[in-house]
């Protein structure tokens, strides 16, 4: 199935904290968005779907973490290519210089970034929260992210990453599936 790429201006295929942030990064490392059907959100089934790679399409992982045993839960993201899975107990606990780790609870992590699960953005989440991106993710020239709403997915250069001011690069973060 051919895929089709909007202008990212098209308010309707994105949620509205990723429509404002994408207003403060660079225009050349926007290419777009797509749009597809609600049951065909979760990334295995889109990219398969229109033939695209999965080391082409990044997904955000949003955590809960504590620096000490009592300290309150915090809330992180993780984005990693979507060929791989983020070491959680291992390299972002490191990088979080966490006590605990653990994945958040999908009603929370909806509630604090105003994103649908299923298609969370990095661009947009709370500029409060830590955000490691995996390294590989800079390399890609056309890479298909979360637009905060299920029924589409960003276009960008991979390189936006360093444009977001909470966003930390890291390698060896995730490990390929």
């Amino acid at each position: 199935m051919a895929l089709k790429i909007y202008d990212w201006k098209q308010t309707e295929l994105l949620a509205h904290p990723v429509r404002e942030a994408l207003k403060q990064l660079p225009e050349t490392l926007i290419h777009g968005v797509t749009k597809n059907a609600d049951e065909l959100a979760d990334t295995d089934k889109w990219a398969a779907t229109y033939d695209i790679p999965l080391d082409t399409t990044a997904n955000v992982v949003v955590v809960e973490w504590r620096k000490t045993k009592n300290a309150e839960r915090e809330f992180a993201a993780v984005l990693v290519l979507a060929d791989s899975r983020a070491d959680l107990n291992g390299a972002i606990k490191k990088v979080l210089g966490a006590y605990k780790v653990s994945f958040a609870p999908t009603e929370k992590a909806v509630a604090a970034t105003g994103m649908e699960s299923g298609g969370m953005s990095p661009i947009g989440l709370p500029e409060t929260w830590p955000l490691i991106i995996d390294e590989r993710v800079l390399g890609i020239p056309k890479l298909y992210l979360g637009s905060g709403i299920r029924p589409s997915k960003l276009v960008v250069d991979g390189e936006v990453g360093v444009h977001i001011t909470h966003a930390t690069v890291v390698g060896n973060i995730a490990r390929r599936t």
